[in-house]
């Protein structure tokens, strides 16, 4: 897998926490691989103040990489990304604290994706964070360019309705035989699994549990061991990495609905 997006439609489904749980499963899904999340909310990141207790700059990241007057490439963008673990198999490149820089995430775009999909070779996934679409600074060249992208949603009204017509929008954008997936973060109901995915007119969707104390983890920082990796969060995310890695080898729906 070379370029993963996840973005939502409408308010908080949890695409940060997804991003970084799947980031954190690819190494352990693959063996000897790495993984890196861009971290691309041109709303203003949730990491850098989460998961990293604001404990790195935040004129680093992608601003500083914009501003490389020496080029950018994968290389660069590791370069310029922070570990997220002890071990160097997770990293992020931190993104945006004030909305109002939005427009150079978007400038940026095309470029991050170039860089994204030339660390393939070297053995890095990467994951990107695109938060909520619809923002007039989208970086869409991510969504153009992305391997797989994965509209994250919670079985409500109206997280489902908004899903819809967020995946109407990406299949005009990227074609109708794109890797383009609807993923349901929590329990279904009041609506079904089935249900929901012929609402989404989808084959299936993709399901990661709920689990608040792992995604306190990630969203505001603390200890990520053994505990950590077991978690109902985690053991979801290998299973959804695996998933969204044969999505992007094949390019067809992934295997049936998971209810």
């Amino acid at each position: 897998m070379s370029m993963l997006v996840f973005c939502s439609a409408t308010g908080a489904p949890g695409v940060t926490t997804t991003a970084l749980a799947v980031a954190w499963a690819l190494p352990l899904v693959h063996s000897g691989r790495r993984s890196l999340v861009l971290d691309a909310d041109v709303a203003g990141s949730a990491i850098l103040p989460g998961f990293l207790r604001a404990g790195v700059g935040a004129d680093g990241g992608i601003l500083a990489a914009a501003t490389d007057r020496t080029g950018v490439s994968g290389g660069t963008l590791l370069e310029r990304a922070v570990a997220l673990d002890e071990t160097g198999a997770r990293w992020v490149l931190t993104g945006i604290t004030d909305p109002t820089q939005g427009r150079t995430v978007r400038d940026f775009a095309t470029t991050l994706a170039e860089g994204a999909r030339a660390l393939r070779e070297p053995g890095v996934d990467v994951v990107v964070d695109v938060g909520r679409l619809g923002h007039r600074y989208e970086p869409t060249a991510l969504l153009e360019h992305a391997d797989v992208v994965a509209v994250v949603f919670r079985s409500t009204l109206p997280s489902i309705t908004g899903a819809r017509a967020a995946l109407g929008s990406l299949r005009t954008l990227r074609g109708p035989a794109a890797g383009t997936l609807g993923l349901m973060v929590g329990a279904a109901g009041p609506y079904g699994a089935r249900e929901i995915a012929q609402e989404l007119q989808l084959s299936g969707v993709l399901t990661l549990p709920e689990d608040r104390w792992a995604a306190g983890i990630l969203t505001a920082g603390g200890g990520t061991g053994r505990r950590f990796e077991n978690s109902a969060l985690l053991r979801g995310a290998r299973a959804l990495a695996t998933d969204l890695s044969a999505a992007s080898q094949a390019l067809q729906p992934v295997r049936g609905v998971r209810s």
